[in-house]
């Protein structure tokens, strides 16, 4: 699932904070990179062939980088607006996933990655994982990016809605497992308050048995690829909020969840909370996306 990936760069020093967490994933089978700048002149055509000359590099010396971590690499530099080039490139190449950085407010002037995220999101027929970067101040001042690799896969938190897409996400769940073997994973339902109120709320209850049911069977299946620990929650309320609020209390290492479900997982990380989970996350976000 993870064999191969592409790694979107804009040659920051973001992008070299992600690439130096690229081969963590080699846990999950990862073998082959490509390793993906796209150059973009929005109102100045004609200058394409000098940025990529000036791009080279940069590409060189992080294309380097990964080669001396054991993996094959393949860089592409096609010119175009970055979220359909990213996933026109990922679809040439037949990737298995796509990793790109995403950031915090603080952030939003200074890296090209934040500004495509959303936009890719909603292009990508591939799972998008998205590594928070952090802004750091150096001695002098300086600005310095950060991204916390080697604890990925220690406490995933899978959110679902039970969907046939968040089935597929769950397929992702238990890959991890099987290769990276977490301590803990966290199986998260909300049961949707817009959904059950005002008409179905006296079956609140049987709802939260059936469902606590089912991940219970989700449970079984992580157990079978090695899991240990599994925790189980159902809660009620407005999922996007709660998943999110989630995240910000702490503990978990990601956030696996589907881009479509019954109806709130697109609104979820989509819509109008996307750049609270997407661009704030503390946490790795892979997104799956419903049709594969």
């Amino acid at each position: 699932m993870f064999r191969k990936i592409l790694v979107c760069t804009d040659l920051s020093p973001a992008s070299d904070a992600l690439i130096r967490c690229v081969h963590d994933f080699k846990t999950l089978g990862l073998e082959e990179v490509v390793l993906a700048h796209v150059i973009y002149v929005a109102n100045t055509p004609g200058l394409e062939e000098m940025l990529a000359e000036e791009a080279r590099p940069g590409l060189e010396r992080q294309q380097k980088f990964l080669k001396e971590k054991g993996l094959k690499v393949v860089v592409e530099m096609p010119f175009g607006k970055p979220a359909h080039t990213l996933h026109d490139t990922a679809e040439k190449q037949d990737v298995s996933a796509i990793l790109i950085g995403s950031h915090g407010k603080s952030l939003a002037k200074d890296l090209l990655l934040g500004s495509v995220v959303h936009r890719l999101l909603q292009l990508a027929e591939k799972p998008v994982l998205l590594l928070p970067i952090t802004l750091l101040k150096g001695e002098g001042g300086e600005k310095k990016c950060d991204v916390l690799c080697g604890d990925f896969f220690r406490h995933p938190l899978f959110a679902t809605d039970f969907s046939e897409p968040a089935g597929r996400a769950f397929h992702y769940l238990e890959h991890i497992v099987a290769h990276a073997h977490p301590v803990e994973v966290t199986l998260y339902h909300v049961q949707d308050q817009g959904r059950i109120q005002p008409h179905l709320a006296y079956r609140l209850d049987e709802f939260n048995r059936i469902d606590l049911e089912r991940l219970e069977g989700l449970e079984a299946r992580l157990k079978g690829y090695g899991a240990t620990k599994v925790h189980k929650e159902v809660e009620f309320g407005r999922p996007g909020p709660l998943i999110v609020e989630k995240i910000r209390k702490g503990g978990y290492s990601m956030l696996l969840v589907a881009s479509q479900g019954r109806g709130y997982m697109a609104e979820a990380f989509l819509g109008r909370v996307a750049n609270h989970v997407v661009h704030r996350s503390t946490i790795p976000v892979l997104v799956v996306p419903g049709s594969l």
